[in-house]
């Protein structure tokens, strides 16, 4: 912590100089240069690279920086139509004004498919923080991945394999209705999204679109504005 008292690597080593240094030696370089050498402390002397460092990680750890968000679509080439409908909604769910649902499949070289929903919000939050085993959107909107779910997402289903798998997100819980089948309820406002289109009750709580590009086949996008606590 003393180190935030150093504005400059001189005044470091002027921590460890004594009154009796200056008394005897009379001269400050002198005694810098001793302490630098590690005459005059048992502790580990640092360079002056090795102090810019720690000095930097003392003022991180009281003072974070908060990163900026990377907003993945920006600057994205690609004309995929399910793309381009991904990069319109990103901004939006990572500011939080729409939670969006993507419902994906993807065709494996054994010609088996798996699916499952994606909580687009998280996903590209994860992504942000570069958490171990998220999903590349910079990858993806730059065309050199394909979005695939995975068994972390909202559900994943192999059929091939009998594989079922339910997660709760950061914003979905995940509920099974007698009546409605498979909901996700939102965490914020508690409002409950089906994706059962057929049920009358489905589109008061937000609106759903499917989208087909030859390299994603039909993406289904359940948008669901979210509703602020008042």
């Amino acid at each position: 912590m003393f180190l935030l008292d150093c504005p400059t690597y001189e005044d470091y080593l002027d921590t460890f100089v004594t009154r009796s240094d200056i008394r005897f030696i009379r001269n400050v370089r002198f005694c810098r240069m001793l302490v630098e050498l590690g005459y005059r402390s048992t502790a580990e002397i640092y360079t002056p690279e090795q102090f810019e460092q720690h000095k930097a990680a003392v003022e991180e750890s009281l003072w974070p920086i908060k990163k900026s968000t990377i907003f993945f679509s920006d600057g994205m080439k690609s004309t995929d139509p399910v793309l381009i409908e991904m990069a319109q909604r990103e901004r939006a769910n990572v500011q939080k004004m729409i939670s969006t649902i993507i419902f994906v499949k993807h065709r494996l070289k054994t010609g088996f498919e798996i699916s499952g929903y994606i909580d687009f919000e998280q996903s590209l939050h994860e992504a942000n923080l570069q958490e171990e085993n998220c999903t590349d959107w910079a990858g993806v909107f730059a065309e050199r991945l394909k979005l695939k779910p995975n068994p972390r997402d909202l559900s994943f289903f192999d059929w091939h394999k009998g594989v079922v798998i339910y997660n709760d997100s950061d914003n979905y819980l995940v509920q099974h209705d007698v009546h409605y089948g498979l909901i996700f309820m939102h965490k914020g406002d508690h409002k409950r999204v089906c994706v059962d289109i057929d049920k009358p009750e489905y589109s008061k709580n937000c609106s759903r679109s499917m989208h087909f590009s030859e390299r994603y086949g039909h993406v289904v996008f359940y948008d669901h504005v979210i509703r602020k606590k008042i």
